[in-house]
């Protein structure tokens, strides 16, 4: 599964040109408002973010607070793009813990190199495990994905089988919280649909029960993954 790469510019031929540049290495996803990725940014599930820095109305570097301020994205590494070479931001965005920064014309093979060296440190950090939920009870959702958040957990919520499915093949989230589905299909029954999925992507399965309310989210949340990891 290629990693996804999120470019986001407001210069269209930069995007053009770097998403054919990443194109056959990446899974490549782009934005061309600072603004925009700042009101979708749960929306792009990527692993890493090439940002620029001068934008309108919002730039990379308020996107870059707003991004550290979402606990669910806070880890994602971000990659500035600039057109000219500053040092002295460059050391300042270091410091706040930007995974890098480029100058625009870089050739294509440093850029790739310079991506593969952020994977390759880890700067998206041993985080936050994902969790994966799936329930037609929006509030419930609501309520879980809070809470999860709150303990630093990464979410991910979804309402339907066909949704989860996708999800659990191209992510491999830690754990995979399993209710009711839009259909009205009991955890049970979803879980019995999913079985084999779970299994081949080593993903853990937590069925809701009738009694399973946010009370007991992290004690049970954490008992499973401690269980499959001990």
């Amino acid at each position: 599964m290629k990693k996804r790469i999120l470019i986001v510019d407001d210069d269209i031929m930069t995007l053009k040109i770097l998403k054919k540049y990443l194109e056959d290495s990446y899974d490549v996803v782009t934005e061309n408002a600072g603004y925009r990725f700042v009101e979708k940014m749960g929306s792009y599930e990527a692993d890493l973010i090439l940002l620029d820095i001068e934008m309108p109305v919002v730039n990379g570097l308020q996107a870059f607070d707003e991004l550290r301020n979402n606990p669910a994205l806070a880890d994602t590494p971000v990659i500035f793009l600039s057109g000219v070479s500053n040092p002295t931001l460059v050391r300042e965005l270091m410091n706040k813990g930007a995974a890098g920064y480029l100058v625009k014309t870089i050739p294509r093979s440093e850029l790739i190199a310079r991506i593969e060296k952020a994977f390759a440190s880890g700067m998206k950090r041993e985080k936050t495990q994902e969790v994966l939920i799936l329930d037609n009870d929006v509030a419930r959702l609501k309520d879980m994905r809070n809470n999860l958040m709150d303990n630093n957990y990464k979410v991910k919520v979804v309402r339907t089988t066909v949704e989860a499915v996708d999800h659990i093949r191209s992510h491999h989230p830690s754990l995979f919280i399993i209710g009711h589905d839009s259909t009205g299909v009991s955890p049970q029954e979803v879980y019995e649909s999913l079985s084999r999925v779970i299994r081949d992507e080593r993903v853990i399965p937590l069925v809701m029960e009738e009694s399973f309310f946010t009370s007991e989210l992290i004690d049970r949340v954490h008992a499973a993954l401690e269980n499959t990891n001990s």
